[in-house]
């Protein structure tokens, strides 16, 4: 399918989707990024709603520039293209079974991160914002699940377990 002039560029996430990496600690070693090493509190961290526990709502920053996202979906014309790219990403077909099975947990939270990501580079192109920026750290083998300091500085909270 063709996501007009950006087509490549979501679809380097779509194709990134069915060839899920996780969790290779050395990529993201030299990047500016907050990392965790332990699975339940990259859960909390993610999940949470509680500002006792967490510094930032994490939902609320992805929610706020996801919107952003969806605004100009509909500016741009380019919101008829947007259930297409959703139906691949979310095709079960699409996804490795064995990472489906061990991070069921949060697997809806990447799906819907990486959708997020192809409706940022279908209106955006490559830019450096937030979705780009969440893509990155899914490249380079992380699970962004926070964010610490005062958004919009501060940096990404991003979970890979240790290396045994």
């Amino acid at each position: 399918m063709k996501f007009g002039k950006n087509t490549q560029l979501v679809e380097e996430v779509i194709s990134f989707i069915t060839n899920l990496q996780f969790f290779n600690n050395e990529n993201l070693l030299n990047r500016d990024v907050v990392m965790v090493n332990q699975y339940e509190r990259a859960q909390e961290l993610a999940l949470s709603q509680d500002l006792d526990e967490v510094e930032n709502v994490w939902e609320d920053i992805k929610s706020s520039e996801g919107g952003e996202i969806i605004g100009q979906l509909y500016e741009h014309d380019l919101n008829s293209m947007e259930r297409p790219i959703r139906e691949i990403i979310q095709s079960s077909e699409n996804h490795p079974d064995d990472f489906v099975v061990q991070y069921i947990d949060i697997f809806e939270e990447i799906i819907g991160d990486l959708h997020m990501c192809a409706l940022n580079r279908l209106v955006n192109g490559k830019v450096n914002n937030f979705y780009e920026r969440i893509f990155e750290v899914y490249k380079l083998g992380g699970w962004p699940c926070g964010w610490e300091g005062e958004y919009p500085q501060g940096r990404i909270i991003v979970y890979s377990p240790d290396k045994k």
